[in-house]
């Protein structure tokens, strides 16, 4: 395959690759806003930015035509496929709604001293109270404006059935599972990139030689 478009192919890889890693920064810090930032979603960014890395230089190594480059972008490669085998490796969904559980419980702590601590959670999830809205009638709490849904400023008659702990469990768990796949599909992604600048590095190599000679 010529080289022209061995870089062509590797600019592209590149360019998605970038676009991914931006995508996946940028839904990490928006969940993060929820007062949710863990080791787990910290190696998750770190994941994200080398993959711009990676791909910022990958694109360049093919504009440039420079093996060096090249040879650095695929140690970031195998460095990040490294990453994704661990993430895949401690994949536990026991592990993960434990986890949400303690974050859920830990607001709704919050709510019953500083009301408002769940109107966010109560807003994003469309859920209300804890396991639900009688949580808030039980104790003589009046039921927050967030539990309601809310259109042009006109709220529904009931509060949401599902209880934030149902509702954050379930959401959470569908993203973790989604994740296990797109690092599965990563990690392809990442092994198409190596193919593709192995191939270009050897095109790179028998270009040199034959100028030299």
């Amino acid at each position: 395959m010529p080289a022209a478009i061995l870089k062509i192919k590797s600019k592209i890889i590149g360019s998605l690759a970038a676009l991914a890693g931006a995508y996946e920064l940028l839904y990490k810090l928006e969940e993060g806003s929820a007062e949710h930032i863990d080791i787990d979603k910290l190696v998750q960014l770190v994941i994200a930015g080398t993959l711009i890395l990676a791909a910022i230089i990958g694109c360049l190594g093919a504009f440039l035509g420079s093996i060096k480059v090249l040879v650095v972008h695929l140690a970031i490669l195998g460095l990040l496929i490294t990453a994704h085998t661990w993430k895949l490796s401690n994949y536990n969904e026991t592990k993960q709604l434990d986890a949400t559980e303690v974050f859920v419980m830990g607001i709704w702590m919050k709510e019953l001293i500083h009301p408002g601590a769940m109107y966010q959670l109560q807003r994003r999830y469309e859920c209300c109270g804890d396991k639900g809205y009688s949580d808030y009638t039980s104790l003589k709490m009046r039921i927050p404006p967030s539990c309601f849904h809310t259109v042009e400023g006109v709220h529904a008659l009931y509060p949401y059935s599902d209880g934030c702990m149902t509702a954050v469990k379930r959401e959470h768990l569908n993203i973790y599972r989604l994740e296990k796949w797109a690092h599965i599909g990563l990690i392809s992604y990442e092994m198409v990139g190596i193919i593709l600048a192995i191939t270009l590095s050897c095109q790179l190599t028998t270009k040199t030689r034959r100028y030299t000679y």
